[in-house]
């Protein structure tokens, strides 16, 4: 590496880049942006290479983000939070609204004046209120009970806790709209939520086989995860995590349109 160069640098500018290495008189170094599978197949591959040419070199090991004896729970922290913020409002909310169905309560409902908007924006509000008290309660039980190291603004973490949380309201909204019973809501679990688990984080995009990673751009835990860890991984604020606001924002908006639309269902006003 040339004098003065700055793999720190280079790798915020280049998150495409897994590591890199850097020799001089003193020794070597790698330098990697965080801890994962990634980057600990390119540590692995750089020290086969190294102890080849010289096995007696000394390595230094260093990350942009977190440090070489970081806890694995603590550097996925932000990952359950993404998950666990969905899955509960989603079941939540699919559940009562095909329960609401069942019992009459929603077509009693749209026999008076109020719209189908109207239902949808009642419902999203109403367990939107959930979700704020969810999302606060989950960041600062996490961050001051179980110690997941937050390096940015924790407002900033529940803000996407709480737009994530909306939309999985949406969601569930819409598919409890198909579904004629509770149970039938459990069962698309596998189809609507699992699938999403993968697209979080653990995972990176660019490693899952058969171009399969370009799913998690059409699914708003991806959205929702890759801001949360922004913040608490890189300290990052509204300027790096806009862009997933905008999207999770705009997921909740197609969203309360389909599920305006599949209430013609049971009234066409």
């Amino acid at each position: 590496m040339p004098d003065g160069f700055d793999a720190e640098a280079y790798l915020l500018g280049n998150r495409d880049v897994d590591a890199v290495f850097s020799a001089s008189r003193e020794g070597m170094r790698i330098t990697l942006y965080e801890a994962g599978n990634k980057s600990a197949a390119a540590l692995n591959a750089i020290r086969g290479a190294a102890a080849t040419l010289n096995p007696a070199s000394a390595m230094d090991l260093e990350f942009v983000v977190g440090s070489p004896d970081e806890s694995t729970f603590n550097s996925l922290g932000y990952v359950f939070l993404g998950i666990i913020s969905f899955f509960l409002i989603f079941i939540v909310s699919g559940m009562a609204l095909v329960r609401e169905r069942s019992g009459g309560t929603l077509e009693r409902m749209l026999m008076t004046p109020v719209t189908r908007q109207g239902v949808v924006a009642g419902y999203t509000l109403g367990y939107g209120l959930f979700a704020v008290v969810q999302a606060v309660i989950l960041v600062l039980f996490s961050t001051y009970v179980l110690g997941v190291t937050c390096q940015g603004n924790v407002a900033w973490v529940v803000l996407v806790m709480l737009l994530l949380a909306i939309s999985a309201v949406s969601f569930g909204e819409l598919l409890s709209i198909f579904a004629n019973t509770e149970f039938q809501v459990i069962q698309l679990i596998p189809i609507a939520i699992i699938p999403q688990i993968f697209f979080s984080g653990l995972i990176p995009l660019d490693t899952i086989p058969y171009h399969l990673g370009y799913l998690g751009y059409i699914m708003p835990v991806f959205y929702g995860c890759s801001a949360i860890r922004e913040v608490m991984r890189a300290g990052s604020g509204i300027e790096a995590i806009w862009m997933y606001l905008l999207v999770l924002l705009a997921y909740t908006a197609v969203l309360s349109i389909l599920n305006s639309l599949a209430l013609k269902k049971y009234r066409r006003i």
